[in-house]
């Protein structure tokens, strides 16, 4: 199975992306961005008024009519303000939470080979810093952004009309301010790519490292993990440096520019003043033109190189989204109806596209309540077979039914549901017991869930211990012991109570006494279903009803234990091999033999 990004048109930036989760608000968010063009348009009057004030004083006219305007329009921008700023940031943070939402959504639903490529450090990374991308694009853009370029737009043409030579002093600003910026993303865009791409495989290598503690330290491999994170960290900061500094430059240059256009409009306006081209009242207008426009542009500058760092992580962000699986639900696809739980295999051929790993031609039917063992050794098909029960793939040749429907033509919480499966390893959550357990039917009652861990032998130590079922099994369950992570993970399927049943190695990674305590529970669990079991133990498929013998992904025997023992074929060297000289050997040996 491939994952593969999305086909078709090239794709907007992750900029207009960004903008486009907007989209199921955007009533409110285009109510911001109008209120925020109007607070800009009172804004551009304010000079004007103040500078027209200053005109009146000086002639010894009345100016409390400027003035008065001029404070009407504070006041109205100030109150608009304080609703923008308020209804911007509680957009923002409902639209952070839903991406959020839609992010782990997203991953729950793709398939296990994404999991297995993609680590969940570096997942974390690329959601946090996704999100806060998405946040820190729309808050900005919805509280003041708007507003900023509206600004910048009409704060020339008014220049213009008040005092033209003085407007080329601000369009001079303009220009320098923009050029020094954009040679300054264009300098820095790829280095900042670079540096994200390093903070997000480093969060990965965080992941695993602080997710195998305890092997790093049974065999002393924290000093060499230490060195290489280390190491990381100092190519990180070295690979930021170039960026920082470009940014520096920047911040230096723009800062000279404000303070040189303040002394020109100063100078510049002194001189026309005493030819009696400008009046004191334009000079003052354009220092508040000068420092308004000053202002705007560095918020502008400042947002868009925000965005500019940001988009590598939006990029990545995206790209997590963009992530397809074929398998895909059929247009039409009806639930899945267990009548009696009759698997078929009908000419069943697989390949990953790798390369590795495949079936050929599997063909056989598993009789409902039967319990079928799938044996083999390494990379003959066993697990693929079962992946493809649960499609996780789809053949590429032949079909697999359940109860004579096929299982590409039916929905996949359907298939789902009808499934119940415990793995070697139990995969516990850092919860309660109970919560784990529930995990096969949420809305199971506490009875049920008492009822289903006696069953599954795991009541009594549940017991034991001293929350009883309220205690918390630690990170993957490392709380409990082997055999109890196993008996809660036979709990869980049995409160599912689904019609067929696979067991994927187990009991593989318990000794030996474990496993043939944990047998009884597993026998319940069988019990009245339809079992497909994988193991490699085979004690452990002994009492199956039927063993499928698998190599190079072909089934090449098939029969009952005893049967296949005295066919002296496959599955009778496989018992050779580990231990089993004969059908009556002792049962440690038969637990101890492996494929």
């Amino acid at each position: 199975m491939r994952l593969h990004h999305a086909a078709g048109l090239k794709r907007p930036s992750p900029f207009m992306r960004a903008l486009a989760l907007l989209l199921p608000e955007r009533g409110t968010a285009s109510a911001l961005l109008g209120a925020g063009g109007l607070i800009a348009l009172l804004q551009v009057l304010e000079p004007v008024l103040f500078g027209k004030a200053i005109n009146a004083l000086s002639a010894g006219t009345g100016s409390m009519t400027y003035v008065a305007l001029w404070c009407a329009i504070s006041i109205v921008g100030f109150l608009a303000a304080i609703v923008i700023s308020l209804g911007a940031d509680r957009l923002a943070h409902r639209r952070r939470l839903a991406a959020m939402a839609a992010f782990v959504e997203h991953l729950l639903a793709l398939p296990p080979s994404f999991h297995h490529q993609a680590r969940a450090g570096r997942l974390m990374r690329i959601m946090t810093a996704g999100c806060d991308g998405l946040f820190f694009t729309w808050l900005p853009l919805l509280r003041d952004q708007l507003t900023n370029v509206v600004i910048l737009l009409t704060i020339i043409p008014i220049a213009l009309l008040t005092n033209w030579r003085l407007a080329l002093v601000l369009i001079a600003l303009m220009i320098v301010y923009t050029s020094v910026n954009l040679i300054v993303m264009r300098r820095t865009a790829a280095g900042q790519a670079g540096v994200e791409t390093r903070f997000t495989d480093l969060s990965g290598r965080l992941g695993d490292v602080l997710g195998n503690v305890t092997v790093l330290q049974s065999f002393l491999a924290v000093p060499g993990e230490l060195r290489q994170v280390k190491t990381s960290l100092h190519d990180l900061l070295h690979a930021q440096y170039p960026v920082l500094n470009w940014w520096a430059i920047s911040a230096v240059l723009t800062r000279g520019a404000s303070s040189i256009a303040i002394v020109s409009v100063f100078g510049i306006g002194a001189a026309l003043i005493a030819r009696g081209l400008a009046s004191i009242g334009d000079v003052v207008s354009f220092v508040g033109f000068a420092t308004l426009l000053i202002g705007r542009l560095e918020m502008v500058t400042s947002f868009i190189v925000d965005v500019a760092q940001r988009s590598p992580a939006l990029a990545q962000f995206f790209a997590v989204l963009d992530e397809e699986s074929h398998i895909a639900e059929a247009p039409q696809a009806a639930p899945l109806a267990v009548t009696a739980g009759e698997v078929r295999f009908e000419d069943v051929s697989f390949r990953y596209p790798t390369g590795s790993g495949a079936v050929d031609g599997l063909d056989f039917v598993v009789h409902p309540g039967e319990t079928v063992a799938i044996v083999g050794p390494t990379g003959s098909g066993k697990s693929t077979a079962l992946g493809l029960l649960q499609r996780a793939y789809d053949p590429g040749r032949g079909r697999i039914t359940i109860d004579g429907q096929d299982i590409r033509n039916v929905t996949l919480a359907s298939l789902r549901a009808a499934t119940g499966v415990v793995f070697q390893e139990a995969g516990l959550f850092n919860r309660s017991i109970a919560e784990n357990i529930a995990m096969g039917n949420p809305a199971a009652t506490m009875a049920r869930i008492e009822a289903a861990a006696r069953v599954a032998g795991a009541y009594d130590f549940i017991m034991r211990k001293p929350q009883g079922f309220a205690t918390p099994v630690g990170d993957r369950g490392q709380g409990l012991s082997g055999g109890e992570r196993q008996r809660i993970a036979i709990a869980r399927a049995l409160l599912k109570d689904a019609p067929i049943l696979l067991l994927d190695e187990a009991t593989s990674a318990l000794d030996v006494a474990t496993e043939a305590r944990l047998q009884e529970s597993l026998d319940r669990l069988r019990a009245g279903r339809t079992t497909f079991v994988i193991a490699h133990r085979l004690s452990t498929v002994r009492a199956a009803d039927r063993i499928i013998v698998l190599d190079a992904g072909r089934i090449v025997e098939q029969g009952s234990f005893h049967d296949l023992i005295a066919l002296g074929g496959v599955f009778a060297a496989l018992a050779r091999d580990g231990g089993l000289t004969q059908p009556g050997a002792n049962d440690d040996a038969d637990a101890a033999a492996a494929a």
